[in-house]
């Protein structure tokens, strides 16, 4: 007995070309500031979920034609605080490469709602230098992540969520340099 399909049903596997070309579009459109590093992971995931073209297309089919209003200011490689925190929320612009140095003070990144601003395959890396501050870090679930580095008196943990990654999305890695302080990374 074989089981009907839709008209517009296909084959996953014959569905590869045009998700990769979907794919694509997504990676433009994080790279460009269309999308936050949250929608391009919710999307990424619908892309390599879909059953046939018109999933695919629903995907796009609504992306931004330029950046939001306040989307994103120019993305700074080098954080400095001597004396209080460094937050990042919301839309913000993150740089392939980040670095926040600080005397006294914490980092609080949330890296749900950053625009990469630089294309490219090489991970996302966010150097911390701080003396006394605790650092967190927050990314959307279906990224990878890992926390290195060395912290003389402090803890570190590693919170993200069991879920696979999502193909696509870049790897980020957070290394902390701290004498005094905590590390945390998670996902949400």
């Amino acid at each position: 007995m074989t089981v009907a399909q839709p008209p517009d049903a296909q084959p996953p596997e014959s569905l590869d070309p045009a998700r990769r070309t979907t794919q694509d579009q997504l990676e433009r459109a994080v790279g460009e500031g269309r999308l936050t590093l949250d929608e391009f992971t919710d999307r990424s995931a619908l892309v390599w979920k879909a059953q046939n073209a018109g999933e695919l297309d629903a995907v796009v089919a609504d992306l931004p034609a330029a950046p939001v209003v306040g989307a994103t200011s120019p993305a700074r490689s080098t954080l400095v605080s001597v004396i209080g925190d460094i937050r990042r929320r919301g839309r913000w612009g993150l740089r392939r490469k980040t670095t926040a140095i600080l005397l006294i003070g914490d980092v609080e990144l949330d890296l749900r709602g950053a625009v990469v601003t630089e294309q490219g395959t090489e991970p996302v890396t966010v150097d911390v230098w701080s003396v006394i501050g605790d650092t967190e870090v927050v990314v959307p679930d279906g990224v990878e992540a890992e926390l290195v580095g060395f912290t003389l008196l402090g803890d570190r943990r590693v919170d993200l969520a069991p879920v696979p990654r999502v193909p696509g999305t870049p790897v980020v890695r957070i290394r902390v340099f701290s004498l005094l302080g905590d590390a945390k990374l998670r996902s949400g």
